[in-house]
């Protein structure tokens, strides 16, 4: 059975939590915000979901959750609740970020990048059951979900 880990910045306790990006939609810490848009509406448009903005980000791979672990945080398990969840990933990518050319993050530079594009060629899924996703992908899942149950380890 696959599991889905997070690691976050701040502490969270176990428990049950609503999917707060649903009433007010995540705020990148590191992509620029034309290129966040740009995917969104991308996802909106393939998915019927804004996946940058409503998703919690997760991995089945918790050394790759370790990494997004910041002292004073959790590394969480994440439990998934219900059967309306939707589960976005793609086999071609570890994480959103390696897709963006590092001139696009330079504010000085007058550097467009066409995210949509990119996205086009990366093969990006839907499923709605975490066992659909292949036992060796350990890279960035964006979970759509109305709630989600967390556990601290380690």
């Amino acid at each position: 059975m696959i599991h889905l880990y997070r690691g976050t910045s701040h502490y969270i306790a176990d428990g049950i939590y609503e999917n707060e990006n649903l009433k007010r939609p995540r705020v990148p810490k590191n992509t620029p915000s034309y290129i966040h848009e740009a995917a969104d509406n991308w996802f909106k448009n393939n998915f019927g979901i804004c996946a940058r903005s409503q998703t919690i980000f997760c991995t089945p791979c918790r050394e790759y959750a370790s990494s997004h672990f910041e002292s004073g945080g959790s590394l969480l398990e994440i439990s998934l609740i219900g059967d309306t969840n939707k589960i976005i990933y793609s086999d071609e990518v570890n994480d959103f970020l390696d897709l963006i050319p590092k001139e696009a993050f330079d504010i000085k530079r007058d550097y467009i990048f066409d995210i949509a594009e990119k996205l086009s060629l990366v093969d990006y899924k839907l499923v709605r059951n975490i066992n659909e996703i292949p036992s060796s992908f350990i890279g960035e899942i964006m979970l759509f979900c109305e709630q989600y149950k967390v556990k601290n380890i380690d």
